[in-house]
């Protein structure tokens, strides 16, 4: 796990989201969760030394971030109001537990003995549910936590001034390829100019390591790159399936940890996204 400052936590090596802690005085605030269960265990094992776990915030809905709540039942959880449009439905055409136990059995199977039964794993949503804005005040630290849609509509970014830290979650995709599989490709580039407009020096990204903010310029040209790509194939005539044959970034970066067999799924579903935003279309 990496110490960000003297109070952020960020886990970047593992299969999955990025998941976090911030110490405060009133306790330990998470962002997001692993989906390994002996991350789960071992990271809030290390983060109840600093006190009682207060809060858990879902930055969005995907399975990565949001398998973990089960272990988090007992806290209060923060997310968007639109939350429930991808919580626990499927992940890519798998529901949502049968995906976790493939997981969880492949790659962290010496845990496997602690995935709780389909009837006993606890789907534990939010019950504090924010619109645009919430701050979150805990004494010495603050949580301003936006509503940045872009990547899935319910995402959520989390800055915590004091410390000149922002948890994006996967609105940035750090030194590996960007997923735009649920993205709605406007709304994430305007999401991406309001958070190179707030003051922080670290992005904690949902993906890939540690960064600054300046890397926020690297993810927005590389999505330009994406509709820059398809926009040509459209000029020449390409359908839809076309475009998704011909066109593809994998050589540019890998597939964060883990998921390696996902390459040919994330090429054809950004070519998808950014065909349908050209064309006004909608998925």
């Amino acid at each position: 796990m990496e110490q960000v400052t003297s109070k952020v936590f960020a886990e970047t090596e593992i299969r999955g989201c990025n998941p976090g802690f911030v110490i405060t005085k009133k306790g330990v605030v998470f962002i997001d969760t692993p989906q390994w269960i002996s991350r789960i265990l071992s990271m809030r094992k290390e983060a109840e030394r600093y006190g009682p776990i207060r809060y858990l915030i879902n930055t969005e809905g995907h399975i990565d971030h949001i398998f973990g709540n089960h272990w988090f039942a007992d806290v209060d959880i923060i997310g968007h109001e639109k939350l429930d449009e991808l919580f626990w439905t499927v992940a890519g055409d798998v529901p949502c537990y049968e995906y976790s136990v493939d997981v969880i059995e492949r790659q962290d199977k010496d845990s496997f003995h602690l995935m709780p039964s389909k009837e006993d794993y606890i789907v534990a949503r939010p019950n504090i549910k924010i619109g645009d804005k919430l701050i979150l005040k805990m004494d010495d630290v603050s949580f301003d936590i936006y509503h940045t849609p872009g990547h899935s509509t319910s995402q959520l970014a989390v800055l915590i001034p004091e410390e000149g830290v922002l948890f994006t979650g996967d609105t940035i995709f750090a030194g590996c390829q960007t997923w735009l599989h649920s993205a709605e490709v406007g709304p994430l580039l305007k999401t991406l100019d309001f958070l190179e407009s707030l003051d922080y020096r670290f992005i904690v990204p949902g993906h890939g390591p540690v960064v600054g903010k300046d890397y926020i310029k690297e993810q927005r040209a590389f999505i330009y790159e994406w509709i820059a790509a398809v926009a040509k194939g459209m000029q020449a005539g390409w359908s839809l399936e076309e475009c998704k044959q011909k066109i593809s970034f994998s050589d540019r970066y890998p597939v964060d940890i883990g998921q390696d067999e996902m390459m040919q799924y994330i090429q054809e579903t950004n070519v998808a996204r950014c065909f349908n935003y050209l064309s006004g279309a909608s998925l």
